[in-house]
C-alpha cells in the first residue's frame, strides 16, 4: 500500500472493521468511514491526533440500501475524488438450522454479504478504470470454500463474493486494478459472540486485523487467517464430495449445535 491512501471501509463500526480502520489511521491514510450507525463512526473520528481529523470522513449508509450507499459515494467522491482502495467488509451472521431457515432470513444474509459488497465494489470501478489505478478489497470467509452445516445462506453469500471477485480480477487487473479477497476463519467479534458451539482456532480482533494488514500491504490475491486453519480448511475444499460430507458430519455430529 502506498502512503496516505484514500480508503473506502465499510462495516467500520465495530469488529474486524473498527480494528482495521485504527490501523489505517496510524498509518497516516485519509478514512472515509461507513456503517449504518453514525455515532460508531464519530467516536472513531475523534480518536485521531488533534488536528488530524480532516483525514476521517463520515459517510453512514446501510449497504442492503442503495440509495444509502450511493449518497455516501456521491459525497466522498465529491470531498476527495475516487478512493485508491474501496475495502466491502460489512456483513452479518445468523446460525441457522433447518426449522429456522426461510427465505427472507436468507435474503437478508445475501443482500448484506454478498449484494452489498458488489455495490459497494462497483461505484467507484468505472472511476479507478479511467485513472488506471485502484484496489478493490471484499471480506468473504473461508466458509465460503465448502457448504457447512446451518450455514447455507452466509456460505452462498460469501462462496458468490468469493467467485465475483475472482472472476472480477481477470477484467480488473488489466485496468490497472488490483482485486484482493480476504478469508477469514472464526474472529472473536459481537458477531461471532452470537454462535452456539465452540469455534475452533478463534482469533482475536487484534490478531485478524495484523494478518489483514500484512495481506493489504504485500498486496496478496487471498488473504486467509489464522493459517493453520485456512489450510486445513483448503484441504477438505479439494476433498471429493462423499469423503468430505462424511467428514464434515463426523466433525459436526450432524451439524453444529
Amino acid at each position: 500500500m502506498q502512503h496516505q491512501q484514500i480508503i473506502w471501509l465499510s462495516g467500520a463500526g465495530s469488529g474486524i472493521g473498527r480494528g482495521l480502520a485504527v490501523a489505517l489511521l496510524r498509518k497516516g491514510h485519509r478514512l472515509a468511514l461507513t456503517g449504518r450507525r453514525e455515532a460508531p463512526l464519530e467516536e472513531l473520528r475523534q480518536e485521531v491526533e488533534p488536528g488530524e481529523e480532516e483525514r476521517v470522513l463520515v459517510l453512514p449508509a446501510d449497504v442492503s440500501i442503495p440509495s444509502t450507499l450511493e449518497i455516501a459515494y456521491t459525497r466522498l467522491k465529491d470531498t476527495w475524488g475516487v478512493p485508491d482502495m474501496v475495502i466491502a467488509n460489512a456483513g452479518t451472521h445468523q446460525h441457522t438450522e433447518l426449522d429456522r431457515l426461510t427465505f427472507s432470513e436468507s435474503r437478508a444474509i445475501i443482500d448484506v454479504n454478498l449484494l452489498g459488497a458488489i455495490r459497494m465494489l462497483t461505484l467507484p470501478l468505472q472511476g479507478m478504470a479511467d485513472r488506471g489505478s485502484g484496489t478493490l478489497v471484499g471480506v468473504a470467509s473461508l466458509a465460503g470454500y465448502r457448504g457447512l452445516p446451518a450455514a447455507a445462506a452466509y456460505g452462498a453469500s460469501k462462496a458468490g463474493l468469493i467467485n465475483f471477485l475472482e472472476s472480477l480480477r481477470f477484467d480488473a487487473e488489466p485496468r490497472g486494478i488490483r482485486v484482493q479477497i480476504v478469508n477469514p476463519g472464526f474472529v472473536k467479534t459481537p458477531l461471532t459472540d452470537q454462535n452456539p458451539f465452540e469455534m475452533p482456532m478463534l482469533i482475536s480482533v487484534e490478531q485478524a486485523v495484523a494478518a489483514l494488514m500484512n495481506g493489504l500491504e504485500k498486496g496478496r490475491d487471498e488473504i486467509h487467517f489464522p493459517t493453520r486453519f485456512s489450510r486445513i480448511m483448503k484441504l477438505l475444499r479439494i476433498l471429493p464430495y462423499p469423503l468430505y460430507k462424511r467428514l464434515i458430519r463426523k466433525i459436526t455430529q450432524g451439524g453444529a449445535r
